[in-house]
């Protein structure tokens, strides 16, 4: 005779009849007032789903808990708000979890669209006592709403509307999913999508926010909304609505400084490689959980960073770190007992993320508090110009003429207008700007030429240009009269009727193959040699395109122009003191800390004995000195 495995509380729960297996792990702080956990649903037997979820429980009566959405868009956009993917969204309002929230439509229609596209939201939506949304679409009608200081209303139906009179927020969403504990709807297995929803506990202390994965076999193939409803009531919920869910369904929180951590597998990443972007989200502010570390700064440089904070109790310390959680690396031990902590991280790869965990211990106490900081690039780039920039174009034979140069008269020139310039009728090439002569359809010329100016102001000793481009088929580029790199072009004399040595987007398929496509732009840099030719105050780019072949029916040209200059940091020079120590400190390499007794001249100042090179320095107090830096 066969025994029966009990249903075991919280951490696994009995599946369905057909006997998938449901676990649901323990609630995690990740910030005050806020919890995560994770579900799954495993398959046994062949026709069962896989499910993945997750789930925040925001604790409504923690003070420091504020609730905030998607606000209405200002300066005329037409529609409620502007989108946005809900990574951007938690980090534009330094947020510290969000979720996809209500349905909408945008001016473009109902899926992903370009960031900040206007849009329509369904149903009502409040932003901080605003009307974001108002409650005019029935089949959007399950509504949240908030009061100032959190308190939590439920209305399964909101329509006609209630009165909104003294609501800060409020989210809807088309249907209810639990009403007082009760499961609504009815299985559908031929609707089975990921899923987003919002729950509340019975006694309204807890708001839960729930993404369900889906569209992954393998991962989690979504659920209907009567599985939905099920797994609100397995974290807590006595009432539940259904929100925007499918390819919008995402769960992000903030790391330690403030940047997003996607937590769901969303399936709109897993198809596209990035977030789809929305027209509504949901977030919360809340604090960080206390570590007994008090206000932890980082100071960040190229090859070096200086962290610091504070401790209630005296305590040594000392900073692990290193490219992975495992760290690996650690600044020497300051064995003292301070309440004032600084330390230095050296010998660091620039442009890089590091993880780190700061330690202070006493007797008896440990304290850390982990995080990550990424260094500073190198070199500092910017946009010159973008693809829009605007082009002087001839098809005349300019074999023998010095039409590259600063000072060439381009005015009797065919024409001018913004990038991209084509003959081109193909959808993969995008964004068209000028249409060139002549139509497409007609025998075009062999080579087009192509001039523009731009400015650039101060040093780039040490820089570089960078240049991503769009070209069908090949090109030689010229800065102020001086050929800089040649794209698919022979080593030979360029002529008018010279041949591109190859075509656009080679290798990628026939879809793309020969167009100059937006899944396949030249990039290539231009180093220390070519910036030679760079003057301070106006320049000129200058560029001739040239044809495959004498036959080809089209003609592409655009590029965006980046100047990489090396970074500059200055470091500062700190002072701190406690008890009978004074501890100087600063962020950067190559320096050498100095002494004098005295401010005078040059020779009044002295290297302080060492020499001292490397931050932090501490010395026991004495009479008056004073400290600089060298290089």
């Amino acid at each position: 005779m066969k025994k029966l495995l009990p249903c075991l509380s919280v951490l696994l729960l009995c599946g369905s009849a057909s006997g998938a297996l449901v676990t649901v792990g323990s609630w995690k702080p990740i910030f005050k007032g806020v919890d995560l956990a994770s579900g799954q649903q495993q398959a046994q037997f062949a026709g069962e789903r896989e499910q993945q979820v997750l789930c925040f429980r925001v604790d409504l009566t923690d003070p420091d808990i504020a609730l905030f959405t998607t606000p209405h868009c200002t300066n005329g956009c037409g529609l409620e708000t502007l989108s946005e993917n809900t990574s951007h969204f938690l980090e534009q309002y330094s947020l510290q979890a969000a979720i996809n929230g209500a349905f909408y439509s945008s001016s473009t229609g109902p899926n992903d669209t370009p960031l900040g596209t206007p849009d329509d939201v369904y149903g009502l939506a409040i932003c901080q006592g605003a009307i974001v949304s108002p409650a005019n679409k029935p089949d959007y009608a399950a509504t949240f709403l908030f009061g100032p200081t959190n308190q939590a209303f439920y209305v399964p139906t909101n329509s006609p509307p209630t009165n909104t009179t003294g609501i800060y927020t409020a989210i809807s969403g088309s249907r209810t999913l639990l009403i007082r504990g009760v499961n609504v709807n009815t299985a559908t297995p031929n609707d089975i999508d990921p899923r987003t929803a919002f729950g509340l506990s019975q006694d309204r202390r807890y708001l839960l926010l729930l993404t369900l994965d889906g569209r992954q076999p393998g991962w989690s193939d979504g659920a209907d909304f009567r599985d939905t409803g099920e797994w609100l009531k397995r974290f807590g919920a006595y009432d539940g609505i259904n929100v925007d869910g499918g390819g919008s369904t995402t769960a992000v929180m903030a790391d330690c400084v403030g940047h997003p951590v996607r937590l769901n597998r969303s399936s709109y990443v897993a198809a596209y490689g990035r977030e789809r972007v929305i027209g509504h989200n949901f977030g919360v502010y809340a604090k960080p959980l206390p570590t007994g570390l008090k206000n932890l700064n980082t100071d960040l440089g190229t090859t070096t960073a200086t962290l610091t904070w504070g401790t209630d109790v005296p305590a040594t310390t000392q900073v692990q770190y290193g490219l992975t959680t495992n760290y690996g690396s650690a600044t020497p031990l300051d064995p003292r007992l301070k309440r004032k902590h600084v330390a230095t991280l050296v010998g660091l790869i620039p442009g890089l993320n590091y993880f780190f965990q700061a330690v202070s211990a006493s007797t008896g106490l440990s304290l850390t508090q982990a995080c990550q900081l990424s260094t500073v690039p190198s070199q500092v780039t910017t946009q010159v110009f973008g693809f829009s920039q605007v082009w002087t174009y001839t098809t005349n034979n300019l074999n023998g003429v010095n039409w590259a140069t600063r000072g060439y008269e381009d005015s009797d020139w065919l024409g001018a207008g913004p990038g991209l310039l084509y003959v081109e009728n193909s959808a993969y090439v995008a964004p068209k700007g000028t249409a060139l002569p002549p139509p497409f359809g007609q025998p075009i010329p062999t080579t087009y030429y192509f001039r523009t100016h731009f400015p650039v102001v101060g040093s780039v000793t040490g820089g570089s240009l960078i240049l991503s481009n769009f070209v069908d088929d090949g090109a030689v580029f010229y800065l102020n009269g001086a050929e800089a790199y040649r794209l698919r072009m022979p080593a030979t004399t360029i002529l008018n009727n010279t041949l591109a040595s190859g075509y656009a987007c080679l290798g990628t398929g026939s879809s793309t193959q020969g167009d100059a496509a937006t899944n396949c732009p030249d990039v290539f840099t231009l180093g220390a040699s070519a910036l030679t030719n760079l003057v301070n105050g106006d320049n000129v780019l200058a560029v001739e395109v040239h044809n495959y072949n004498a036959g080809s029916p089209d003609v592409v040209f655009g590029t965006t122009l980046f100047l990489a200059r090396p970074t500059q940091v200055s470091p500062l020079l700190h002072l701190w003191l406690e008890d009978n120590w004074a501890t100087f400190f600063w962020n950067g390499e190559g320096y050498t800390l100095q002494q004098a007794s005295a401010l005078g001249g040059a020779g009044s100042w002295s290297d302080v004995p060492g020499p001292v090179t490397q931050s932090p320095y501490s010395v026991t107090r004495q009479a008056t000195q004073f400290y600089r830096l060298r290089r």
